[in-house]
């Protein structure tokens, strides 16, 4: 798609923006677009890869039953399964999802309105109802309409829309949107709509359901969701068990990628405080990295050193120079991270308050200094 716009000079604002491009930042940008598109796999992919099979198979399984002529009272093996994908905000599910969906064959076509995917994905609006999820998944099958629709015949048409387009796995993103209307009625009309959704006789649909660790209690609350369900939880990383995993990223980024020395950001007690920076969330620790990175290019650095991180973390936490958590002499994991603007703008008593902060939100350890192979 084409988004530049002709200016009265005649020239399109994306070309105007490449010639006052300076050629440091163009070359940055150049290394930086392989940076940002690299996806590393790392052991919860697998995970996520085994489970993806497993519902899948259960599809399979399922229209075999079909195709062999099976009587309706094996209906249990005719009916829909749900997987979920749990995590913090930052976690890396969504990316990591959509991954895995545009990797798998099983999938082709994915995100293309236009192609026969058997895929289609949506994300929970908020604040949400049954209607205007009902409308999301609508808009994603290709059925846009001006019409207030009441919420039953939304979800009819659902139905029908999902196999005219020949749709069996139906991913929700951001389920815990649902949650937060606080509204028991509403949070089990949801309930009881996705589990039609599975259990419908004609045409049975397969969940992925990805959100906050909140929506567990989703499944908790009702029996017959939760027992057609099985679940991925994406934890915090921690440095006692995932240090050699921040290794193998800043290498994969830093050197593979950008071509860049990581001798000195390689030691446990800079991992701990990369660690900490990211409140322990994947996606968040290699969104820094990321960061770091090009700072490093922009300034035609060879190696990828503290100063970069924590030039990148000053720009993404808005921090007091000295409340920098890459650069904190002492007590840095009291530092919250969330919080740089709060202090930055709260007068008199940040540093009283930085020292009584209690736990920090990472919830990392104060490290012994030692590298790692």
């Amino acid at each position: 798609m084409n988004t530049s716009v002709i200016d009265q000079d005649g020239e399109d604002t994306i070309a105007r923006m490449r010639r006052l491009q300076s050629e440091r930042r163009a070359r940055s940008s150049a290394v930086m677009a392989g940076v940002l598109s690299a996806y590393i796999t790392t052991p919860r992919d697998k995970i996520l890869e085994a489970e993806l099979d497993g519902l899948i198979d259960s599809f399979l399984l399922a229209q075999q039953a079909v195709d062999d002529g099976l009587p309706r009272q094996v209906g249990r093996l005719r009916e829909g399964r749900a997987l979920t994908l749990t995590g913090q905000s930052g976690a890396g599910k969504t990316r990591t999802l959509e991954r895995h969906f545009l990797k798998r064959e099983e999938f082709n076509g994915y995100g293309d309105r236009n192609a026969d995917c058997i895929l289609v994905s949506v994300s929970t609006p908020s604040p949400c109802t049954l209607r205007l999820l009902g409308m999301e998944v609508l808009a994603a099958l290709g059925y846009e309409t001006s019409r207030r629709l009441e919420e039953n015949v939304v979800w009819d048409m659902v139905q029908s829309q999902l196999a005219l387009r020949q749709v069996r796995f139906l991913h929700i993103d951001e389920l815990q949107h649902v949650l937060q209307t606080r509204n028991p009625v509403e949070i089990g009309k949801v309930q009881d709509t996705l589990k039609r959704l599975m259990q419908n006789r004609t045409w049975p649909v397969w969940l992925i359901l990805s959100g906050l660790p909140e929506i567990g209690r989703f499944f908790a609350d009702d029996e017959q969701v939760w027992r057609r369900s099985r679940h991925v939880t994406f934890d915090d990383l921690i440095l006692e068990e995932d240090a050699s995993l921040v290794c193998r990223l800043i290498t994969s980024y830093a050197q593979d990628k950008a071509h860049l020395s990581t001798d000195t950001v390689m030691g446990d007690s800079f991992i701990a405080r990369l660690l900490h920076a990211a409140l322990g969330r994947f996606g968040i620790l290699i969104e820094i990295i990321q960061d770091a990175i090009r700072e490093a290019l922009l300034r035609e650095s060879e190696a990828l050193t503290v100063e970069h991180f924590a030039a990148a973390y000053m720009a993404r936490s808005g921090c007091l120079p000295e409340e920098n958590l890459f650069t904190a002499e002492s007590h840095w994991w009291l530092i919250k991270p969330r919080e740089g603007l709060v202090h930055k703008y709260a007068g008199d008593g940040v540093k009283e308050d930085s020292e009584h902060c209690g736990r920090n939100e990472g919830k990392q350890p104060k490290p012994r200094d030692r590298r790692n192979p």
